[in-house]
């Protein structure tokens, strides 16, 4: 095999596979990028066995043919080499890979392809969606998800797919984050599924300046394609939570607050919070927020920020930390703070965007 790139184009799909490459060295051969040139077309691949994806990258081909070579060896070399000059890949005995650019020649050792997985193409039925709306929605919701082993259920987003439009949820059972898109394609017992934390991050990586990503539900799996990339992933097995129960509670009262005004003081109070716990208290009332933290061993903080408009009052406890992501992954200018008392749910919502929704969980404060 051999083949010629220009940096920038190999640099990029190097990138876009390192990510799914696995790091462990049980099977050598899930470390490394798969190289293959047939039919005029080059594409790379990798995959950790949960996570795979291909991707067509810009080159010239002298010789067809196909090696494995490490991902993270190649992308960092890569990486270093001038931008203004071709990169010769050329494929040697034993199953050796050849760069050359410009003076420098690096040789690095590979592995037959006869071992790399195969991974399923997107044949069949689908749906379409914007690529931006679809990262959009995994950027508003997948930071509520929970990273913690043993609720592997909840160690990735849920869609659940309505009729009229797709619930795209993450919750650690401590705050919840729910956002609208456009309807997906129903599976015949009308329910969802659920994709993992590491797969999401993929495709916002993969598919963030797409017009239009075909989505494939398979039995176990899911694929997701455009025109120059595809990735599939494993589904996770077992029951979402019944996410609808928080919905059941009224809130009675609401403030409308600047965003950023509220962002910025939380984090600022947050710093003077106890590391243990990150507890802060939020005092609402219709005409401010205030915002205050106190700790023995560290200080006290406290900052007022005023309500644009509001009704009712509540002294309510809450995580700064998950606090401060939800206002983060909040996109309009201001935002809607929903409450109906110390030991309910606070309702976050963006200003004019009823299909975004996130909820969090009180916590005790002192007296």
């Amino acid at each position: 095999m051999e083949l010629v790139f220009e940096k920038d184009d190999l640099l990029y799909a190097l990138q876009i596979v390192q990510g799914v490459a696995s790091g462990r060295n049980t099977l050598p051969i899930l470390s490394n990028v798969l190289i293959r040139a047939e039919n005029g077309n080059i594409e790379l691949a990798a995959t950790d066995l949960e996570v795979g994806i291909k991707i067509k990258v810009v080159g010239t081909i002298q010789e067809e043919g196909t090696i494995t070579v490490s991902a993270k060896k190649l992308t960092d070399i890569v990486r270093e080499l001038p931008g203004n000059t071709p990169i010769n890949l050329v494929t040697t005995a034993n199953d050796r890979v050849e760069l050359t650019c410009g003076d420098g020649v690096y040789k690095i050792i590979g592995l037959s392809d006869e071992d790399f997985p195969q991974l399923p193409s997107a044949d069949g039925e689908g749906t379409t969606i914007d690529g931006e709306a679809l990262c959009a929605v995994i950027h508003k919701a997948e930071f509520a998800a929970s990273t913690e082993e043993f609720r592997y259920q909840l160690n990735g987003l849920f869609f659940n797919l309505l009729e009229d439009r797709t619930e795209v949820v993450a919750t650690d059972m401590h705050q919840l984050a729910l956002v609208h898109c456009s309807p997906l394609k129903a599976s015949e017992d009308g329910s969802g599924f659920i994709v993992p934390l590491k797969a999401v991050k993929e495709i916002a990586r993969t598919f963030a300046d797409s017009p239009e990503v075909k989505i494939s539900l398979l039995k176990n799996q899911l694929l997701l394609t455009d025109d120059n990339a595809t990735l599939t992933t494993r589904l996770i097995e077992g029951d979402y939570p019944e996410y609808q129960k928080v919905f059941q509670e009224s809130s009675e009262n609401r403030v409308v607050v600047s965003r950023e005004a509220i962002l910025r003081a939380t984090r600022r109070v947050a710093l003077l919070s106890n590391p243990k716990n990150y507890a802060i208290s939020l005092e609402i009332d219709p005409e401010q927020i205030r915002i205050s933290a106190q700790t023995p061993e560290l200080g006290e903080a406290h900052e007022t920020v005023a309500v644009e408009s509001g009704t009712g009052s509540v002294r309510i406890g809450l995580d700064a930390h998950r606090l401060t992501e939800i206002f983060a992954h909040i996109e309009t200018e201001s935002l809607i703070l929903e409450f109906s008392g110390e030991f309910n749910f606070l309702i976050v919502k963006p200003m004019g965007d009823d299909g975004h929704i996130c909820f969090i969980a009180p916590m005790r404060l002192g007296s």
